[in-house]
């Protein structure tokens, strides 16, 4: 939760768009006129977190994660970056910025990718 009420303060402009963006602007006027701290399960399901583990397997976790993202390609991982962060925008995309998703096709890590899953093996992905 936010206890941001308690303290006489007002969430900005941008905090509170993403805000709404993240739950939804029921969820969000909830959470910072209630002020009240919830834990994880209902941060879960207001959808401020991905994921809920155990106390004692949350490195573990972490780390998988971090491994699972660390082994995919790199430039794909940079381009869904940031066409959700463009997506954010209300603005339609560009015929460019559409195009941009297809320079994948020109990559050393799509020709890895395809090559390595005809083969049932894991691709190595070099950033190229």
């Amino acid at each position: 939760g936010i206890p941001i009420k308690n303290l006489g303060l007002v969430v900005g402009y941008g905090e509170m768009q993403g805000l709404i963006a993240l739950v939804g602007r029921a969820a969000a006027l909830e959470i910072l006129l209630e002020g009240r701290v919830f834990g994880a399960e209902e941060a879960k399901d207001k959808g401020l977190v991905n994921r809920v583990v155990p106390d004692d397997k949350v490195e573990e976790e972490s780390l998988a994660a971090a491994r699972r993202i660390a082994d995919g390609a790199p430039l794909v991982a940079r381009w869904h970056k940031k066409l959700a962060r463009r997506l954010a925008s209300p603005r339609p995309p560009t015929g460019r910025e559409r195009d941009e998703a297809y320079a994948c096709f020109d990559t050393e890590d799509f020709k890895t990718g395809v090559k390595a899953f005809l083969a049932k093996q894991k691709p190595e992905f070099k950033g190229k």
